[in-house]
């Protein structure tokens, strides 16, 4: 389909400039001899005539299967469009014009019209936001600037989200991973994300709350200080997209709980500082995005879908696949057979205890698996892991959020938050067996369903 455009002036050509699909195949009318002979410099096919005229759409050979876009200027344009329609009949014009409230469906029914200030809108509001996002990735580089080593800090057991979202700040400050170091004070255990890291070559450290000193800047993703039992030294940067936590200070802060990423808000800097996303760090950011979003149907916002749509083409799809699909222990369908044979379900969450779990991957998992059930809105799953009682807390978005129940039944334990349908509490056996005293399994099925519901009712 050949596109013509129509003008009085060479707006239409300014406006459509650099869109090269859409120029090689255009012819543009225009209103006078010396705007068309000053788009023939340019290299662009114009004729000049009179817009009300038929002889222009004649000697432009108009056809029924061209699509026009008319921008009349301030004159109506009915004659206009007349004369386009009695050459063409039925030909699809767009109408771009100031008058928004002119009502020319009737009259003319392939004709579609686009307010002037419509048009401004979608094209300036985007790049507005990424002019105030070019200003914000100066002030970040400023801050880090000179710093011979930084500490790029993710949560305990780093999702993708924050896997991704560390390697971008990497990206984004220009660094490598000897002067932008990424870790954690925990471990990756989920295989997912152990596979994430396997397959993309990507280096977490464990580091101790003694090495920080070590560091001359600190920078959190996908976390915020008070997460952390460790005493953090002062913040440099902080970008994140849960809940503002309270009562930390930080130089820098970047916290949109609206969206349902921090991979997201990196694309976005990225994009507007116009850094080079490698394959690696697009599959990085697709994952972490596709992961916390459970596809774009948890929590996804328009800001995700369009980091989303950006990073599918420059993804690595076939490593993609080896790492959604890590292999799954035999042993783990035992674990799982007999949780689920003491489950409980009350009011629409169902509960189960695994015991002792080798490996803390399992429970989240089947906290997943057990959502699935008929007439579940709540799953809460628990198990010990080295130590410690982790609780994995799902929903189906769509009730209370996790995360501030999860934190409001076992925060008073130990550590406990995370997302609006999805949630973890990890508390120390000690600590439990200080509160609750019963560490057998049926004894702590029962303190967690009893916790959990009071929670509930209380946030509701």
């Amino acid at each position: 389909m050949r596109c013509v455009a129509v003008s009085r002036t060479d707006f239409l050509y300014q406006l459509l400039n650099g869109n090269g699909e859409v120029l090689n195949s255009s012819l543009f009318l225009v209103g006078d001899a010396r705007t068309r002979a000053r788009l023939a410099r340019r290299g662009v096919t114009a004729l000049s005539g009179k817009l009300e005229a038929q002889s222009l759409y004649r000697r432009a050979e108009l056809t029924s299967m061209d699509l026009i876009l008319l921008m009349p200027g301030r004159r109506a344009p009915e004659r206009i469009l007349d004369a386009i329609l009695a050459v063409a009949p039925g030909a699809p014009v767009l109408l771009i014009e100031s008058e928004t409230e002119r009502a020319l469906r009737t009259h003319y029914p392939t004709v579609t019209t686009f307010p002037v200030p419509h048009l401004f809108k979608e094209l300036l509001k985007p790049e507005m936001a990424r002019a105030c996002l070019r200003l914000r990735v100066a002030e970040i580089r400023r801050h880090f600037e000179g710093a011979e080593r930084v500490l790029i800090l993710m949560q305990d057991d780093p999702d993708p989200d924050a896997i991704a979202s560390g390697l971008a700040l990497r990206a984004l400050l220009g660094r490598n991973r000897t002067s932008a170091v990424m870790a954690t004070f925990g471990a990756i255990t989920r295989p997912e994300n152990l596979a994430l890291c396997k397959v993309l070559e990507i280096e977490v450290e464990r580091i101790r709350e003694a090495d920080l000193h070590e560091f001359d800047r600190i920078a959190l993703v996908d976390v915020q200080p008070p997460v952390f039992e460790e005493r953090l030294p002062e913040v440099d940067l902080v970008v994140d997209h849960h809940p503002e936590a309270k009562g930390y200070q930080t130089r820098l802060r970047d916290i949109r709980s609206g969206y349902g990423a921090t991979s997201s808000i990196m694309t976005e800097y990225l994009r507007a500082a116009e850094v080079k996303i490698s394959q690696k760090l697009s599959t990085a950011l697709f994952y972490g995005i596709k992961s916390d979003t459970l596809h774009l149907e948890r929590g996804g916002t328009r800001a995700d879908m369009e980091a989303f749509a950006f990073l599918y083409g420059l993804a690595n799809h076939n490593a993609l696949r080896r790492i959604e699909q890590p292999e799954l222990p035999v042993e783990a369908l035992d674990t799982l057979a007999a949780g689920l044979s003491h489950r409980e379900i009350r009011k629409g969450a169902l509960f189960t205890h695994l015991g002792p779990v080798s490996r803390p991957d399992l429970i989240p998992q089947f906290a997943d698996l057990c959502l699935q059930v008929e007439g579940i809105e709540w799953s809460v799953v628990s198990g010990f892991v080295s130590g410690e009682l982790h609780i994995s807390i799902r929903n189906v978005g769509y009730v209370k959020a996790a995360g501030e129940v999860a934190r409001a039944a076992f925060g008073d334990l130990g550590s406990a938050g995370g997302h609006r349908s999805a949630a973890k509490a990890v508390i120390p056996i000690q600590q439990w067996r200080e509160t609750e005293r019963e560490l057998e399994p049926g004894a702590v099925r029962k303190a967690i369903v009893n916790r959990f519901l009071q929670a509930l009712e209380e946030e509701t």
